[in-house]
């Protein structure tokens, strides 16, 4: 009796690993695609401190890509920004992002981003180091198929950054390193007809920067940066027919960015 219970316990065990073998096999592993760009950023903000603490700030930003030879995006910016105390502060955005099609020559429909942040500092000698945690949540306009892109698709952003004062000086140089994280990005299937939607987390993008402050006067400040950004995305296409997963791509992406940036404050 006791031979027969291992004997049919070790047949489930088989038949289990067979079952999960067959499925992963079913998947196609993904095959890499690679480009390199140069990318420029413009923007303005205007920021108001109407109580202790408290700050709004808009922002217009204007991106451009493909060697600096198309327009990548326009986005308008809202946010607050609320100072706990003098180590932490929160913060929430609204983005409105239009993205321009280089090909077809025309804006695509619009998306809407709503940010959640949350940000420590602690000042070492000159040096401020900090850390921002962002809850990121990008709303479509378009229609797509869930199990090829999330809708609201919601990543968690991690930036840490290096402050340096210098003594009797007007710019503030700085370094950073960001890390993006998908928190809900669908998982390849076979066929999405077939199978349920079940979700996958990985980190989609590495930047790392250098750039500086610049304080023009009380009022106005310039800041000059640049940022290597690698992005590893993954394209995801079903036969819309039968359902079958037709491609699977993971598309890394290196782009040098270089930006500038105007803010007044009042």
């Amino acid at each position: 009796m006791k031979n027969s219970i291992i004997k049919r316990c070790a047949m489930l065990v088989v038949a289990l690993a067979c079952y999960a073998s067959a499925g992963a096999q079913d998947v196609a592993e993904a095959y890499d695609t690679t480009s390199n760009d140069f990318c420029a950023r413009v923007d303005g903000a205007f920021e108001w401190e109407p109580v202790k603490n408290l700050s709004l700030e808009a922002e217009l930003q204007l991106r451009l890509k493909d060697d600096l030879s198309s327009v990548d995006r326009f986005q308008t910016t809202f946010g607050l920004n609320y100072e706990v105390c003098d180590y932490v502060a929160i913060g929430a955005d609204y983005v409105l992002i239009n993205n321009h099609d280089s090909v077809d020559k025309m804006w695509e429909k619009p998306r809407h981003r709503l940010n959640v942040n949350v940000e420590g500092s602690v000042r070492l000698g000159r040096v401020e180091l900090s850390l921002r945690e962002r809850v990121q949540t990008t709303f479509r306009t378009d229609s797509v198929n869930r199990f090829e892109k999330p809708d609201p698709e919601m990543i968690l952003r991690s930036k840490l950054q290096a402050e340096y004062s210098i003594r009797h000086s007007r710019w503030t140089p700085y370094v950073m390193f960001e890390l993006h994280n998908t928190l809900n990005a669908p998982a390849v299937v076979a066929n999405y007809k077939t199978a349920e939607l079940t979700r996958d987390n990985y980190i989609t993008r590495y930047r790392a920067g250098v750039g500086a402050k610049y304080r023009l006067s009380r009022n106005h400040r310039l800041e000059f940066y640049y940022i290597f950004d690698y992005d590893r995305s993954y394209d995801i296409d079903y036969k819309g027919n039968k359902g079958d997963l037709k491609g699977y791509v993971r598309e890394n992406e290196f782009r040098h960015i270089f930006g500038i940036s105007y803010k007044f404050k009042l």
